[in-house]
């Protein structure tokens, strides 16, 4: 079983650039290009591990993983 990583960056590029590299590696790979549909996706399926970019458009990167600290479901992720 391979780990499922979740990619957040509102650059595209970025997310494109980390996604290929990690799918080279076997990896199942999530994306997302701003916060709320991080956390949509993590309630919708599991992750092993989040890529998370700090510096975003409307939620940035600190609120997500606060966010995700605080539900019992995410908070190990």
């Amino acid at each position: 079983m391979t780990a499922r990583i979740l990619v957040v960056d509102d650059l595209q590029a970025n997310t494109r650039l980390l996604e290929a590299k990690l799918q080279a590696e076997y990896f199942e790979v999530r994306v997302a290009l701003d916060g709320i549909t991080a956390i949509k996706i993590v309630e919708r399926e599991s992750v092993d591990l989040i890529l998370l970019d700090i510096m975003m458009p409307g939620i940035n990167g600190l609120e997500v993983c606060a966010r995700l600290k605080s539900s019992i479901r995410t908070m190990q992720v």
